[in-house]
């Protein structure tokens, strides 16, 4: 009897500790994010960061988010928080960003889940940290991404993405 319940509280502990043991969180550089469309501006890569080189286009990015947390014995996943950091620099158009979960689901319907978008204020050459929060109604089986607008150049100082975050 007590080697039983000896054994069950091993895989027990076993099973909550393996649940928790991939979530975490790590920054990602905004380099991995690709523009929506092929008609889309083409960011300009620098160390790591993309930045819109265009005078007149909107820059349209996701970036994509690994997922690390997943449901479990005792565990649902869930996103606990997100962020992503922004330089606007242009004067009166702002950098607005959302993290999005989304699952294609076995009835062929889709699902979509979202944060508030998020926006710059101000323009400058310091970094905005626009906090997109935790998310609600995810599930395990779907990904996650940010899906950011970055206005164009003003006077030539480009804006863009450096890095973001989600906790998991």
């Amino acid at each position: 009897m007590y080697s039983k319940t000896l054994a069950a509280l091993a895989i027990t502990s076993t099973a909550l500790i393996s649940a928790q043991a991939h979530a975490g969180a790590a920054n990602s550089p905004a380099s991995q994010c690709v523009k929506w469309t092929n008609g889309d501006v083409t960011p300009l890569l620098s160390a790591s960061a993309i930045y819109n080189p265009s005078a007149t286009q909107w820059m349209r990015v996701d970036c994509p988010v690994e997922r690390t947390d997943f449901d479990g014995f005792l565990h649902n996943a869930a996103v606990e928080g997100s962020w992503i950091r922004a330089v606007d620099r242009h004067y009166s158009a702002n950098v607005s960003c959302q993290l999005i979960s989304y699952s294609r689901n076995s009835d062929g319907s889709a699902s979509f889940w979202g944060t508030p978008v998020r926006t710059s204020s101000g323009s400058g050459n310091s970094t905005q940290h626009l906090n997109t929060g935790g998310l609600a109604g995810d599930n395990s089986i779907s990904h996650l991404y940010f899906s950011c607008n970055v206005p164009p150049t003003y006077s030539g100082n480009q804006s863009g993405l450096v890095t973001y975050q989600v906790s998991q």
